[in-house]
């Protein structure tokens, strides 16, 4: 059962990212808004460079776990579960699952909360 069950899952994680990267155009983005390509490289690329500096050497933990953890940051669970299976880093999908969706409720709340200080400050 759970043999089947995986190759299910990565068949839909296969429609997945299939379908979220049909829609998607990089030449687009350079030619509408450069400036946002640049702003999102630059995020992604001071993420990365604090959560290397930061897990390396202040925690001192693995560099597969920082690349995973950095990818469930910025991909989600998804991204991050089809990292470490195509890496066969097979401890680490559950835990890459559940980082990304810890993320994403965390962000969420986050959010949440941050909407309801910005409406005050434009009726105000």
């Amino acid at each position: 059962l759970s043999a089947s069950g995986t190759a299910l899952g990565v068949l839909f994680m296969q429609m997945f990212f299939a379908a979220s990267g049909a829609a998607g155009s990089i030449a687009l983005v350079f030619r509408k808004a450069p400036s946002l390509f640049l702003f999102s490289a630059m995020q992604i690329a001071i993420h990365f460079c604090c959560l290397m500096g930061f897990g390396r050497y202040g925690l001192k933990l693995k560099a597969n776990e920082l690349y995973l953890a950095s990818n469930a940051n910025v991909g989600g669970p998804t991204t991050a579960a089809a990292m470490a299976q195509a890496k066969n880093w097979d401890d680490l999908i559950v835990p890459a699952i559940l980082i990304g969706l810890m993320g994403y409720s965390t962000a969420t709340g986050l959010s949440l909360g941050l909407s309801t200080v910005l409406k005050r400050m434009v009726t105000v």
